[in-house]
């Protein structure tokens, strides 16, 4: 199977037609909760951004496209890998195509890439790709507790995270220690607690050449700083039209918001509900809120997702110098 071969098998995972529905769903409700708050206040917060507002956004997140795509490109370079760096970047842009689809198909789509267009051994994407997520979710939940400590209600949910993280920290540094406690809490956990437990020994399995801290601590910074992009645009927005809180504050809810939206497809619906529920908690009026909302995701998912699209066509018509067959081989 040469590159081109599997650009089509990738189209047949039908994930094409999640990626137009999800754009519907999102432009008719995008439309309903404009409807529901007041036009001008819209018009106004959205005059006082511009276009200059909207491109120092989208550069934060292009600059955190590009700090992720880094780490992948580190993390693949230590199991052995040599990916061309400009074309691996398109690669992994492509993935960004199907955010909004179910089933983690961008990443499917992504592994395709890296496979035939550069030998990359499937196995090691899915090693980089957990470990990725992972790194992720560390600063995700350190940066969040800076919101939930602000509202004293949710305190509690802080500190559980502050535990979570390091439930993390030692399971990287002694994975035998946390195996043998997800082992026996797999016997008395309830059965959808119980199917995290008995992935377990399979996660380290598969990431097992990348499970270290000298691996996993420069992963995570990065993933704090790249995220830390767009967190910032965020709280920049959230400031210029009225919120009353400081910077971390609102860059935690940035952080809150987007691990709230893990239930959805590219977090569509649960993140911008989070994001605007919270906006208001700190002094935003419903039409600021829906505005730094919509702002905030055009320019970090739906930018995502264009960028991912024009990376594929990209792909379909730039075929690599050297093509390799579906055993990685020349």
């Amino acid at each position: 199977m040469n590159w081109l071969q599997a650009y089509d098998a990738g189209l047949r995972l039908n994930r094409f037609s999640f990626l137009v529905y999800s754009i519907v769903i999102a432009v008719l409700g995008y439309g309903i909760w404009a409807g529901m708050n007041d036009g001008e206040k819209i018009a106004e917060a959205v005059s006082r951004v511009g276009i200059s507002g909207l491109l120092f956004l989208c550069a934060l997140s292009i600059l955190n496209y590009f700090l992720r795509y880094l780490r992948w490109y580190f993390m693949l370079r230590h199991l052995g890998d040599r990916p061309a760096f400009g074309d691996g970047l398109v690669c992994y842009w492509a993935g960004f195509a199907l955010t909004t689809t179910p089933g983690k198909a961008g990443e499917t789509i992504r592994c395709l890439y890296f496979n035939t267009r550069h030998g990359i051994n499937n196995a090691h994407s899915l090693a980089v790709f957990l470990l990725d997520r992972l790194s992720d979710l560390v600063p995700a939940l350190l940066m969040s507790t800076a919101a939930l400590f602000y509202f004293p209600h949710l305190h509690w949910i802080g500190w559980s995270m502050l535990l979570l993280v390091i439930a993390v920290m030692l399971a990287i540094y002694k994975p035998i220690l946390f195996l043998s406690v997800s082992a026996r809490l797999e016997r008395v956990s309830p059965v959808l607690l119980r199917k995290f437990f008995q992935a377990a020994p399979k996660f380290f399995e598969k990431s097992a050449d990348l499970m270290s801290m000298k691996i996993f601590l420069p992963a995570s910074i990065l993933g704090l700083v790249s995220w830390s992009a767009e967190a910032y645009g965020f709280s920049w927005l959230a400031t210029l039209l009225g919120a009353q809180a400081d910077t971390l504050v609102l860059m935690g809810i940035f952080f809150l918001a987007m691990m709230a939206g893990v239930i959805t497809p590219g977090g569509l619906g649960g993140t911008e509900v989070v994001m605007a529920s919270l906006l208001m908690a700190v002094g935003l009026d419903a039409s600021a809120a829906f505005v730094v909302s919509l702002i905030c995701r055009v320019a970090t998912l739906w930018l995502s997702v264009v960028i991912g699209l024009m990376s594929m066509l990209w792909l379909q018509y730039k075929p690599p110098s050297v093509l390799l067959d579906n055993e990685g081989n020349t």
